[in-house]
Formats: structure tokens, sequence, C-alpha cells
């Protein structure tokens, strides 16, 4: 059992998708996504402690986001086959 707080919740949901590194860029509708791990912030805004690109995958099925910041992505590759396209 894995005792880490940051895989608590997750279901093996990325398992086989192709995450894209790119920058995060802000739009009238969202200045922020959240890491799915550790919820860190990634944005482009001018704020402390937060990443301004990360991993970033797009669910055609449920329209939405998914973005994974670098050192969780680099961290949990390997344990949760996380692939990647740069």
């Amino acid at each position: 059992m894995n005792d880490d707080w940051r895989l608590k919740g997750y279901k093996g949901s990325f398992y086989g998708k192709i995450f894209v590194f790119q920058e995060f860029h802000s739009t009238e509708k969202n200045d922020h996504e959240h890491c799915e791990f550790c919820w860190k912030k990634i944005t482009d805004l001018p704020i402390d402690e937060t990443e301004r690109s990360g991993y970033a995958y797009y669910d055609e099925k449920s329209k939405q986001s998914h973005w994974i910041c670098q050192p969780c992505f680099n961290e949990f590759k390997q344990k949760l086959n996380l692939k990647s396209e740069k």
C-alpha cells in the first residue's frame, strides 16, 4: 500500500494517456489549473509558489484538461506508467 498523500484518490485514470509538456496560458474562462496529484497551482500569472508549465492531457470525452506539475510527473512517471510527448 502506498502512503503518499498525493496518490490517495488516484484510480489509474491516466494509464496509457499521452501528456504533452507545455506552458500554461490563461484564457478569459481559466487563469490556472491544479496538478492532479499535489494540487499545486499551474498558471502564467505572477504568483509565488506556482508552476508556469506542466504535463497536460485533454480528454475528448469529458472535454476537460488534466495537468500534472513537472515534479510530480517526474516522480510518478515510472510507478504509474505515465507517458509523455515533447
